[in-house]
């Protein structure tokens, strides 16, 4: 049977959907399976067959299509291919997968930019009259921070999902997995002020808004995580912030900052969702990046290089000793008169 991969893309996507992966995932998923076919159409080879996946196939993709893209860029998109070709290993599509033997490309471990204690407070401060928009803007930013959410978790949130009395927030995460995270008094506040100040204003033409969602965008409707993206940007432009750190940035900061207060490992990965520790781990490079810094900046000896002792004038050579004599012993004594030898000789 002839199995033309386009055909079972929507089926794969489908299955991903029901495993809880999220929107954005599932895109990126389907854009590069299609970049796929589309290299070898370009190819003149369309309809590809999951038959002519061979090893030495996608050895030339990798060579040819993403030689010039970046590790990290390459190992996203092999992993989508490798996904999908178990996904038809599993349906008895395909028999073997041609990802066996072929390793994906290393990704330097780098850090995302974040932000310091002292940039979060200029970040975050609310200017005097500040409009309706911006009061939204930054309890989405406070709230993040606050919470160390996920922006695709953020502009989920719904209004039921905050309970102001116990300064708790219920998050829908990864793998639909929730889980209820502390909020800061200060965030609860903002919340409140927002609710009062700010959403009411926020309305379509006719006067409607979403009644479920707890953030909005000018037109009444639930604002996207492409706009927080945009708005962060922006906000971290006109009061002089590092403007290259995404709102991700406020999410290592929630995590490092607690971190450096001494909060425990364990319970920081319970409230940013990670499956793994090792994944949370991450987050301790920048924390003792900057006690490094501290300590070469501070410490007086910290840039001393060692320099070999002074050594003094080497001793005069000792004269070299004469041949012993005879009449005086080994031990400095006086010699008794007799014979040298040993007796009877």
């Amino acid at each position: 049977m002839t199995v033309i991969l386009e055909n079972h893309i929507d089926s794969f996507i489908q299955s991903l959907k029901l495993k809880g992966y999220s929107a954005c995932t599932m895109a990126s998923y389907a854009g590069d399976i299609c970049q796929l076919v589309s290299y070898f159409e370009n190819r003149g080879e369309p309809h590809i067959t999951a038959e002519s996946l061979t090893r030495q196939r996608m050895r030339e993709w990798l060579s040819e299509d993403l030689g010039e893209q970046t590790p990290a860029s390459r190992a996203r998109k092999i992993s989508a291919i490798r996904s999908f070709v178990h996904y038809l290993i599993r349906q008895h599509l395909l028999e073997k997968s041609p990802f066996e033997n072929l390793q994906s490309p290393k990704i330097p471990k780098q850090l995302r930019p974040t932000y310091s204690v002292d940039q979060i407070n200029i970040l975050l401060e609310i200017p005097p009259n500040a409009s309706a928009l911006t009061l939204r803007d930054l309890t989405a930013f406070e709230l993040m921070y606050s919470s160390g959410l996920r922006v695709s978790e953020l502009v989920s949130v719904n209004l039921r999902d905050i309970d102001f009395i116990e300064g708790w927030i219920r998050i829908l995460g990864k793998g639909k997995k929730e889980r209820e995270i502390p909020v800061t008094t200060t965030a609860i506040d903002l919340i409140g002020r927002y609710l009062t100040e700010a959403r009411p204003t926020l309305v379509d033409k006719n006067g409607a808004q979403d009644p479920c969602a707890l953030l909005l965008n000018a037109r009444g409707s639930r604002i996207t995580a492409r706009s927080i993206r945009r708005l962060l940007h922006q906000e971290e432009i006109e009061k002089g912030v590092s403007d290259d750190v995404s709102p991700h940035g406020l999410r290592h900061a929630f995590a490092t900052h607690l971190l450096e207060a001494g909060a425990d490992m364990r319970a920081i990965q319970e409230m940013l969702g990670h499956a793994q520790l090792s994944t949370t781990a991450r987050y301790t490079h920048n924390h003792y990046e900057r006690i490094v810094k501290v300590y070469d900046s501070a410490h007086p000896r910290a840039h001393m290089t060692s320099q070999p002792p002074v050594s003094a004038s080497p001793p005069a050579p000792e004269a070299s000793p004469g041949p012993p004599d005879v009449n005086t012993p080994p031990n400095g004594g006086t010699k008794k008169a007799g014979r040298i030898g040993p007796k009877g000789r």
